[in-house]
């Protein structure tokens, strides 16, 4: 890390615009994994080991929220913010072998379900309607009850909760309203104990399916008006300067074709439940409940649906979280990188060990063993789960086993430790105690710390070799948005530093099988941004960064762990002098930071719990300061904006 002490600022102290104080590294052992979630930031303790059974707790971790086939809510959400694709893109890609066409739709009946089995509704409007064929003025209210076939009883009221007239006979259980409705006021607004429900369209009392139901005839758009914002949040529309909206674009689409597609009932075609997808209509207790970001998604895709390779719209199934891999089925399994979005991406639980053996009846449970799809990490999804206990054996879907205990999808592993990759970080080189501990990431992520807004203070990130993409936030705040830098190939290391001196870090990559650090002075990576490319170093070697002549500009670095040597060069230029200076012991793991805040960085290494640092280059040993358990990551970083690095370790990746 660097700095000058001309730029160098109280802790605590805030400035609108960076101080100029920048730095480098990312220090990286090897470790490449399975798909990537950006948890969200909160204080982790280590989780104990699930217990021996019989008896105790088994534990279980999971990825995703829902039944992942179709389109991944939240991973719309994260290729439409971190990857800038469009609606039709993510659409393609979740909907393989489905074409996006335009087609005229007319309306839709959705079964209110709160109203199967009632026989009656009471209705108002501000403007005028009409109940059984009878004309009810602007602010009146009708009760309409359904007595037979073609038989009601209608009375009406000035308002609802008013008294009523006497019941008469009445042919018909319609129930429109007779002018355009332009406004909130002027729709049908249902009353009940519970407060009031307003909808757009028509209203019918039936009978189907052995029951009487209320049924809401609606034109599609004013339909999805009610749907998307309760299928996906309107506030995504805002995200990342509006990139969110190809999201929410998404979402009409999809809500449009499972809706049209569906044929649920001989009374209404779909419900207006998550059984269907939900719908709650335009108002709550008089207040408009549409959105108009979810306006917008639906009028600027009005007509687009998907259809199969016949021409007929497909029922474009959805749900929360696929958790890194979608499901297959209708559409084909594909790999949903944009899934890291999600704070489902992983999740996990226990369930005591008597529990799942009294559920499955197998006496008391000895071991549980899955089949797997294949597709993903720990091997995807289960297909079968078999629960064997002191009685009995027992083998059910994967479906089964999450439905029985609530988990949030059948991606699912069990009797493994609850462990969580977690970076604990010191503020202090010479009485070091845990400052802070927080998840980020999986295992097989590489993690490494900069300081990317400027701001003085190091922040971690993660980087995925497999997928070649770096994620990183500003701060550690649980709430900070998460930011994706797609750089390199599989297999390289990351690093990071201030390669042009202007006080922001950016990403870099080395690469073992050339030699060649590739760096980029922007985070926000496009086509055309350069790349600064630098030859250094050799088999086996792992890289480095840091500002080591103290001019404010950081250069890279590599250490030879065979023979304890560290290799660095203080410009990016070809055929700059390599500086060579031979530190530790063979199989250390390098590190770099100003340690003493003197405005320049010198390297250190971690000895398995210990890091070694010195303050010059080529110096003695100034620090041994123990940190961390075997197998942990080193990672410096400025963690307290006090103008010094300190270390840190990454623990479970």
């Amino acid at each position: 890390m660097f700095r000058t002490s001309s730029n160098r600022r109280p802790a605590g102290t805030v400035h609108s615009q960076p101080s100029g104080q920048r730095r480098r590294i990312g220090v990286v052992a090897a470790g490449l994994g399975a798909a990537l979630t950006c948890a969200a930031l909160t204080v982790v303790n280590p989780a104990p080991a699930a217990a021996s059974w019989p008896g105790g707790n088994v534990g279980i971790t999971g990825h995703g929220f829902g039944h992942g086939r179709g389109m991944g809510q939240y991973g719309a959400f994260g290729y439409a913010t971190l990857y800038g694709w469009t609606y039709s893109q993510i659409l393609s890609h979740y909907y393989g072998g489905t074409t996006l066409a335009t087609r005229s739709l007319g309306t839709l009946s959705v079964d209110l379900t709160a109203f199967d089995g009632v026989n009656q509704v009471v209705v108002t409007s501000g403007s005028p309607f009409t109940a059984g064929g009878v004309a009810i003025p602007a602010g009146g209210a009708a009760l309409l009850r359904y007595v037979s076939t073609n038989s009601y009883q209608l009375a009406t009221s000035p308002g609802c909760g008013k008294p009523w007239s006497a019941v008469k006979p009445v042919t018909s259980g319609a129930i429109s309203s007779t002018v355009p409705a332009s406004s909130l006021s002027a729709m049908l607004t249902i009353c009940s104990g519970g407060g009031t429900r307003t909808y757009r369209g028509s209203l019918s009392l039936t009978y189907g399916g052995g029951a009487t139901r209320l049924v809401n005839l609606v034109a599609m758009d004013d339909y999805l008006r009610g749907v998307v914002p309760r299928e996906s949040p309107a506030s995504w529309g805002d995200a990342s300067g509006g990139k969110g909206m190809a999201a929410l674009q998404s979402q009409a689409v999809a809500a449009r074709s499972y809706a049209a597609a569906q044929n649920r009932y001989s009374w209404a075609k779909t419900c207006d439940t998550q059984n269907c997808q939900v719908y709650g209509g335009a108002g709550l207790n008089g207040v408009l409940t549409e959105d108009s970001r979810t306006n917008t998604a639906v009028t600027s895709t009005a007509g687009k649906v998907l259809t199969n390779s016949s021409g007929s719209i497909v029922s474009a199934e959805f749900s929360s979280s696929t958790g890194g891999w979608t499901a297959g089925g209708a559409f084909p399994a594909v790999q949903d990188l944009g899934d890291v979005a999600s704070p489902n991406h992983n999740w996990n639980t226990s369930i005591p060990a008597s529990t799942i053996g009294n559920a499955f009846g197998v006496g008391t449970l000895q071991a549980i063993s899955t089949t797997r799809n294949g597709l993903g990490a720990d091997g995807g999804r289960v297909l079968t789960a078999t629960i064997k206990g002191s009685t009995r054996t027992v083998t059910v879907t994967g479906n089964d086993f999450r439905s029985t205990f609530g988990l949030m999808s059948d991606w699912f592993v069990v009797a493994k430790p609850l462990t969580t990759p977690t970076i604990f970080v010191t503020n202090s080189l010479s009485a070091p105690s845990t400052a802070l501990a927080r998840a980020f990431g999986i295992k097989g992520d590489q993690p490494f710390a900069c300081d990317f807004n400027g701001d003085g203070t190091d922040t971690a990130g993660v980087y995925r070799a497999s997928i070649a993409t770096f994620y990183y936030r500003d701060s550690f705040a649980a709430d900070a948005p998460l930011h994706a830098v797609k750089l390199g190939a599989p297999g390289d290391r990351p690093v990071c530093g201030d390669w042009d001196g202007n006080g922001t870090d950016t990403v870099g990559v080395y690469r073992g099988s050339n030699s060649m650090f590739y760096l980029l002075n922007t985070n926000n990576r496009v086509a055309s941004s350069p790349l600064t490319q630098v030859l250094l170093g050799g088999a086996g070697a792992v890289p480095v960064a840091g500002d080591w002549n103290g001019d404010k500009a950081a250069t890279p670095g590599v250490y030879d762990p065979k023979t304890a040597t560290f290799y660095l060069v203080n410009a990016l230029a070809p055929g700059s002098p390599r500086l060579r200076y031979q530190f530790g012991l063979a199989g250390n793991v390098p590190v770099a930071g100003d340690w003493d805040g003197n405005g320049s960085d010198t390297y250190g290494v971690y000895q398995g719990t210990r890091f070694a640092v010195v303050n010059t280059l080529g110096g003695p040993v100034v620090s041994y300061t123990s940190y961390g358990l075997a197998g942990d990551r080193p990672l410096a970083g400025d963690w307290n904006h006090d103008g010094k690095d300190t270390v840190g370790v990454g623990r479970d990746y």
